[in-house]
């Protein structure tokens, strides 16, 4: 029961491999480029420019001096371990209001989920360098910037002290 394949040519004795045509492997390459990035412009869009976009809104009504732009767009927490948030007083507007402002540059974004809700630390660099968070966070389907009641910065009362880990 010997088969003697030896007078068979070599192509018809081997396993025929059959190849994709290069046509069709660029084609499936492109494919796999145009899905990753609609995937990472749909993440950018929903997810990680919210915040963004929120951080902006608050330093241009802090430029513009702004305090209906800025009630819109400000929650103070209460109390320093709570998750409790309201609506700022007048008071508290002109106070953000009197300080000298100069806009600083947003240079990472971290998300913190709490117990409640999640918040984002917009790591937030002052024009003479020094390294802060802006915090904001998502209520009833709108982003807007959190400022403690009591200043956790000696800099600025909007910003949380930040230690840079990187």
């Amino acid at each position: 029961m010997d088969t003697d394949n030896s007078h068979l040519p070599p192509a018809e004795s081997a396993v025929r491999v059959t190849r994709l045509p290069i046509r069709l492997s660029v084609l499936i390459f492109v494919g796999i480029l145009v899905a990753g990035s609609t995937a990472l412009g749909f993440y950018y869009y929903y997810d990680y420019s919210p915040p963004l976009i929120a951080a902006d809104i608050f330093m241009d009504a802090m430029e513009s001096q702004s305090p209906e732009q800025l009630r819109e767009i400000i929650l103070i927490r209460v109390g320093d371990d709570s998750d409790d948030l309201r609506e700022a007083t007048d008071t508290e507007i002109d106070v953000l209001l009197s300080e000298p402002f100069k806009r600083g540059r947003i240079l990472d974004q971290r998300r913190r989920d709490g117990s409640n809700r999640s918040y984002h630390s917009l790591v937030y660099r002052e024009p003479d360098g020094q390294i802060y968070a802006l915090l904001v966070t998502e209520l009833e389907g709108r982003y807007h910037v959190v400022v403690p009641d009591s200043p956790m910065s000696d800099r600025q009362i909007y910003l949380w002290d930040y230690v840079w880990t990187n």
